[in-house]
């Protein structure tokens, strides 16, 4: 067992970048797509996978001066420090990482053998999502067990809600025959879905064209995207109170991100789509009648314009939420990373309506940013025994996230356990 949990450490340790990739691969041979396709078809989600991050790290880096000022401009100064992506190393480090792994194997196997399900989970990183609740469940009540079968259940919600969503999914981004496990994708989909049915019955609201065609067809060359992210670049800049080569930078890297993040999950689709294509044939051949989908990384949902015109937008917008919201106790500075992802999977329900994505954004940004600042003491104590930030946490700092220290089923499994005499 312990062999057995450091060879999974070490190949997840090699990133995403690299493992995904080589599970594609394995993945196109075992249904009998050549070998030069699966090859192609794994380095070019390697590829596409790599410049997305670089892209989305361009991004983040640029607007940390900007969330900087405003926190300071809005005289945010909390407590409780945002580790974002932290919770990936308390995933992936807990004692019952095995279990949730093979369990959620074994369950998806079955549940598609017994056509419960038509989503094949290939998504392997993506099931941090529930080691992360797994671990946190496990600091809440000391029982590994616990842990494993509240991951278990969270992933398996994950997956029927990847079923549900799929074909949304496909039509949306064009990407055929795949869809999105990912907590960020699926929640956010699922909550944008609701609160369109809402917008859709308010006269005005419902009528408003703002997505990045219309915007552009009534603005002209103000409304090109690159001119519209050097445009909120300056904008941006400006109400932080940066300086002018500051402002100046940051107005190119937001129109360069706005450009160039489209190429880069073209390049993802083009990598997959021959995958999910022989993968598709193959099931037919065999079971007729049996439509499967192919569980990928959520940046496949990235590619729309209206995607990250939303997220720069989003960028100040959480800091002065957060900064305004009585009940929170942090700045989302480090969890802005997740933003792309949760405003993908919204998206295909506000059919790419910048306007409407924003006003889902804020409405989900408000009760995640509550239930992080809630459970910012079982996040520290999932850090401390897993061992990170030790020093830190033993000097009386406390920490928390967005993802999935923010997440509502977690919530709701916490209040469970409350129940029973667990204090987190």
């Amino acid at each position: 067992m312990h062999i057995m949990e450091s060879a999974l450490n070490w190949f997840f340790g090699l990133g995403g970048t690299v493992f995904v990739p080589i599970i594609i691969f394995v993945l196109a041979l075992s249904f009998r797509i050549k070998f030069s396709t699966s090859l192609r078809s794994a380095i070019y989600m390697g590829i596409g996978l790599t410049a997305l991050n670089l892209v989305i790290d361009l991004s983040v880096t640029a607007m940390a001066p900007v969330t900087e000022g405003l926190s300071k401009r809005l005289h945010a100064d909390y407590s409780v420090i945002d580790i974002g992506y932290g919770n990936v190393s308390i995933a992936w480090t807990w004692p019952g990482v095995i279990g949730v792994i093979i369990g959620i194997l074994v369950i998806n196997l079955i549940f598609v053998f017994l056509k419960l399900t038509k989503t094949l989970w290939v998504d392997m990183w993506n099931i941090w999502h529930g080691q992360a609740v797994a671990a946190l469940m496990w600091a809440l009540t000391g029982s590994i067990t616990v842990g494993i079968a509240t991951g278990l259940i969270f992933l398996i919600v994950n997956m029927f809600l990847a079923d549900y969503h799929a074909k949304k999914f496909q039509e949306f981004n064009e990407i055929p025959g795949v869809t999105i496990v990912a907590t960020s994708g699926t929640y956010t989909a699922t909550f944008a879905m609701f609160v369109m049915k809402i917008i859709d019955r308010i006269p005005g609201l419902r009528d408003l064209e703002a997505s990045p065609d219309a915007i552009k067809n009534r603005f002209g060359i103000f409304g090109e995207i690159s001119v519209v992210g050097a445009i909120m670049g300056i904008i941006m800049g400006v109400l932080a109170g940066s300086s002018v080569p500051t402002i100046l930078n940051l107005s190119i890297t937001l129109a360069t991100v706005l450009v160039i993040l489209p190429k880069m999950l073209s390049i993802i689709a083009e990598g997959i789509i021959p995958i999910s294509t022989g993968v598709s044939k193959f099931m037919r051949a065999r079971f007729p009648g049996r439509d499967l989908h192919i569980a990928v990384d959520p940046a496949v949902l990235l590619g729309h314009p209206s995607v990250m015109s939303t997220v720069i937008l989003m960028y100040p917008i959480s800091i002065f939420i957060a900064a305004i919201l009585p009940g929170g106790n942090f700045i989302p500075v480090a969890s802005l990373a997740v933003l792309p992802y949760w405003v993908g999977g919204m998206v295909p329900y506000t059919r790419g309506n910048v306007i409407h994505t924003v006003i889902v954004a804020i409405l989900w940004i408000i009760p995640t940013t509550l239930i992080s600042s809630e459970l910012a003491s079982l996040t520290t104590e999932a850090s401390r025994l897993t061992g990170l930030f030790t020093e830190q946490i033993s000097q009386g700092a406390r920490y928390t996230n967005w993802e999935e220290s923010g997440n509502i089923l977690l919530w709701f499994f916490v209040k469970i356990g409350n129940l029973f005499g667990f204090k987190g």
